[in-house]
């Protein structure tokens, strides 16, 4: 479900995209009774599937999230208020809602949009793909990139807004630019138009290729940290396969922009145009083929326990499958939190200290506040350390299920003090 919301989210954000900056722009010289309206129809039903697939695939996805939190069988959600505790207390129910509302909106605005003259609105245009880039951008919070203090609290999710919008301009037109360019070059006028498209595609994909590098660095640096953690976890192996298929991509992006769009816009041949223009479109059918593996990857990915998380565990032990984890990232240090059970009732709470090379904090004392999500009762209680270097806190009472909050202050043996504070689901049983 994962997958094809994100497939489907991209698909509609970059077809609004494509019409706004590609096709419109290069079809407004075409007079009309030729490809033009009819590559428009097509695109207008691309667009239309994207965006309802979003919004249906939403909704499994929200239950299947809900059960995967609560552990509650899907027919006792509804009764037992678990779909209301996910949205209302989670951030994932937060920002399902508002994906939602937008996606609502969205579709009030293709109505106009999508028509031919709707396409001509200029402030209609800069709202829908405002909205469209929003839309996209929101599924950052489905994500790894949240929980992080400080900078990285800052500049990780950021770099993973820009890393899906970028993602969704380039990977999201290359459906609609295949078809474009398959449903044109029949005249004079329409291969005008084929040549026009491409120009302004290549560019897009040049900013969007290198706003993803740039994201992507940044989005690895948090999630893997280092080569061990790499290829030593699934979630690093599975990354250096996104990877690798990504730099697929930008390769037979450069064969495009360097030998075939040379060829269709500079050749006065039409035949050799003509020819540059169909093995276009089939690289742009490879590249979307790829783009649908990458989304698939990245699906699984957001199931996964980063890579710079996993092979610590993997050390320690690994995280219990009825436990419940949350890293928490300050500017001086970091903490991993782990609570077993992670379900109302007792339970033990362990934490592990870092710094930002990974080696374990000296730490004097640490104190652990967990808060409850409806009554807002704390409970305080100060961890020991045993000889691994691990902090427990045994016997918690958790009270309701739901969106805890989790603070960590920590007295290091050099007299600072670290203070580091996010959520933490507690499932109902």
């Amino acid at each position: 479900m994962r997958a094809l919301h994100f497939a489907a989210t991209i698909t509609a954000a970059g077809v609004v995209w494509f019409i706004a900056f590609i096709a419109e722009p290069a079809f407004r010289h075409v007079k009309e009774g030729t490809s033009a309206a009819v590559v428009r129809n097509r695109l207008a039903w691309i667009a239309w599937i994207g965006l309802l697939g979003a919004i249906l695939s939403g909704v499994p996805w929200l239950v299947l999230t809900a059960e995967s939190m609560s552990g509650q069988p899907l027919d006792q959600l509804a009764p037992q208020g678990v779909l209301w505790t996910v949205l209302s207390q989670t951030d994932f129910g937060r920002d399902w809602l508002l994906r939602f509302v937008m996606a609502c909106v969205l579709a009030g605005l293709f109505v106009r949009f999508l028509s031919a003259e709707g396409m001509r609105s200029l402030w209609l245009k800069a709202v829908t793909v405002i909205l469209a880039a929003t839309l996209v951008g929101s599924l950052a919070w489905a994500g790894h990139a949240i929980g992080g203090r400080g900078v990285e609290g800052l500049l990780h999710p950021a770099a993973d807004v820009l890393h899906l919008v970028a993602a969704a301009a380039w990977t999201g037109a290359l459906v609609p630019l295949a078809l474009l360019l398959t449903m044109t070059g029949a005249d004079v006028a329409s291969l005008a138009a084929a040549r026009k498209a491409t120009l302004r595609f290549s560019t897009l994909g040049i900013v969007s290729v290198a706003t993803i590098l740039i994201t992507g660095i940044v989005n690895t640096w948090y999630l893997a940290g280092s080569i061990p953690a790499l290829v030593g976890t699934d979630y690093g192996r599975l990354l250096l396969i996104k990877i690798a298929l990504f730099l697929d991509m930008v390769g037979i992006a450069a064969v495009n922009r360097l030998r075939l769009t040379p060829r269709l816009v500079q050749n006065a041949d039409v035949q050799a145009a003509q020819a540059a223009r169909r093995q276009l479109s089939r690289n742009a059918t490879v590249e979307a083929t790829l783009s649908a593996a990458i989304i698939a990857i990245v699906a699984v990915l957001g199931t996964l326990p980063p890579a710079s998380h996993a092979h610590h565990h993997a050390a320690t032990g690994g995280i219990p499958a009825d436990a419940t984890f949350q890293h928490i990232h300050g500017e001086n240090g970091m903490a991993d939190v782990m609570i077993e059970p992670g379900r109302v009732g007792e339970a033990n709470a362990t934490i592990h200290l870092w710094n930002d090379n990974l080696e374990t904090l000296d730490a004097r004392d640490v104190t652990l506040t967990l808060t409850a999500p409806m009554a807002g009762k704390t409970t305080t209680r100060v961890a020991s350390q045993d000889s691994d270097g691990a902090w427990h806190v045994v016997g918690i009472e958790l009270t309701e299920p739901g969106n805890w909050m989790v603070t960590v202050r920590v007295v290091l043996s050099s007299g600072s003090r670290l203070d580091l504070e996010a959520p933490i689901v507690i499932n109902a049983n």
